[in-house]
């Protein structure tokens, strides 16, 4: 049986910078008591890491130097993994430096305006590594219900207003994919992106019938920079704990399962086009996809001519602010209750209202497909939390996968149903607050109890997430059950037609 060579050598790759990681945070530590003590010693903290590395763990280093070897020799690539885990160290180094500060004030913690230095920086790093990393930071930029209002709105330019990559590479992409020129390809194509990302960008073009397109194409040498940099998020996961406030190690699991579709084209305009089947006559829908002119790295669609969803928003009169949310949550409750099949990247920019109203729905490479006992399950579960009944909803989320100690599974049960208050308005209710109280009572209890979270709940909780962030930034004032009731009738009905 073959080896692979690269697996074998990032594998002991993994190994000696996770042991490099835990000794470097230990030693951060020291070294920011002696920052706090003279200030002037700031400026050489760099020098002075970098002599105790070569110092005190010549071992380790040499552990290093020798898996990547290995690496380069098997792959032909440059340290990707060490250029994030270096950024990540010195992101804790000063994380760590603002703790010691505050603490000297007689603060036991970083303030806002700490926690916006910091998010500065990630930011920074993003654009700079590009590839996982800046995947990372988008999809935390969507989730201020869990970071904090100040991580989210540093981070969310990241959601795609990204620097380009050449437009030479990405035209000498598309010919190598498509089997001919690029001026064979299209009547014109636009050099200039109208989209870059984390993973791919975006540009326009027409086809020979005049029709206006979108050519998305994957970034050259991404998928080997996306296996590095999860490798190095794993490494970071334990000393990035106290800096980044999120689980860092179920992110990077969640990132790897999600990008393995999501670098395959072809799987994501099979899903593009099932959601536009199954959105027919709803307030969304899907581009349609030019087969000709996409492979696996290459997807071309029709055009979409819209505003971004939160300008949209931000312009809009109160009662089509309204119509839009209300749009979004009509068609996320058909998609968790009615087809199971939800579209999981659900950050500002892929959505762009239309001239005519209706909400464009793009990049489908991340997507979550319920089985049939799970939507149902689902559904009894929000049954049971909107009735307050703690017991069927303790039974609800056990059935789904939620493992753990019955009590705290019951004291999540509990959280989560104090919550919920049916009839009330979306304009009325302090988002803010309850988000906050119910992240962090969950937060808790799971880290306490050991609880487990269903895979399908990885990806459903940050579409929930995004969609509670969105009321909550605009309070729109409808009635969420109003709009979620309909669908989840079909879903607890024993028999009949899932539509």
């Amino acid at each position: 049986m073959m080896t692979n060579p690269i697996k074998d050598a990032t594998a002991d790759l993994v190994v000696a910078l996770t042991e490099l990681g835990k000794r470097v945070a230990k030693h951060v530590d020291g070294l920011t008591q002696d920052l706090v003590r003279d200030a002037g010693r700031v400026a050489r903290s760099s020098q002075a890491f970098g002599r105790a590395a070569r110092d005190q763990w010549d071992d380790v280093a040499e552990r290093s130097k020798t898996a990547w070897a290995r690496t380069r020799g098997a792959a032909g690539g440059a340290p990707r993994a060490a250029r994030v885990v270096t950024a990540g160290l010195g992101v804790v180094a000063h994380a760590r430096v603002l703790r010691m500060r505050g603490l000297a004030a007689g603060r036991e913690r970083l303030t806002d305006d700490d926690h916006r230095a910091l998010a500065a920086r990630v930011r920074e790093l993003c654009v700079d590594l590009r590839g996982g990393v800046l995947k990372l930071g988008q999809i935390v930029s969507s989730r201020p219900d869990l970071v904090g209002a100040a991580w989210a709105g540093e981070l969310s330019s990241l959601q795609d207003r990204v620097p380009p990559v050449e437009t030479a590479a990405i035209v000498a992409r598309i010919e190598e994919e498509l089997g001919k020129t690029v001026l064979d390809a299209f009547a014109t194509f636009d050099g200039e992106p109208v989209a870059a990302a984390s993973l791919a960008q975006v540009h326009r073009a027409t086809l020979s019938d005049g029709t206006v397109v979108a050519v998305k194409v994957q970034i050259p040498g991404i998928d080997e920079v996306i296996a590095s940099d999860i490798a190095a998020l794993r490494i970071l996961a334990g000393v990035l704990g106290d800096v980044l406030p999120m689980d860092l190690r179920t992110i990077a699991d969640e990132l790897e399962r999600a990008l393995v579709t999501e670098l395959d084209y072809r799987a994501e305009a099979l899903a593009g086009t099932a959601f536009a089947a199954e959105a027919a006559g709803t307030g969304l829908y899907a581009p349609r996809v030019i087969e000709a002119c996409s492979t696996a790295r290459v997807l071309t669609t029709e055009f979409v001519d819209g505003a971004r969803l939160t300008d949209a928003l931000d312009a809009a009169a109160p009662a089509e602010r309204a119509r839009i949310v209300t749009a979004l949550c009509d068609g996320l409750a058909r998609q968790v209750f009615r087809t199971g099949h939800i579209h999981a990247d659900p950050h500002p920019g892929n959505f762009l209202v239309a001239p005519d109203g209706r909400i464009a729905v793009l990049d489908f490479g991340c997507t979550l497909r319920l089985l049939p006992e799970e939507k149902r399950g689902y559904a009894r579960l929000l049954a049971a939390l909107a009735m307050r009944d703690e017991t069927s909803a303790l039974a609800e989320l056990a059935a789904l996968g939620f493992g753990g100690e019955p009590s705290a599974l019951a004291t999540i049960a509990h959280a989560i149903t104090q919550a919920m208050k049916p009839g009330e308005l979306a304009s009325e209710i302090d988002w803010e607050r309850q988000g906050r109280e119910l992240v962090a009572t969950m937060m808790r209890v799971a880290r306490d109890a050991g609880i487990t979270i269903p895979p399908s709940f990885v990806l459903l909780g940050r579409v929930l997430g995004t969609m509670a962030g969105l009321v909550a930034t605009y309070k729109p004032p409808i009635q969420l059950h109003a709009v979620i009731a309909p669908h989840l009738a079909v879903a607890l009905r024993p028999q009949g037609p899932q539509q």
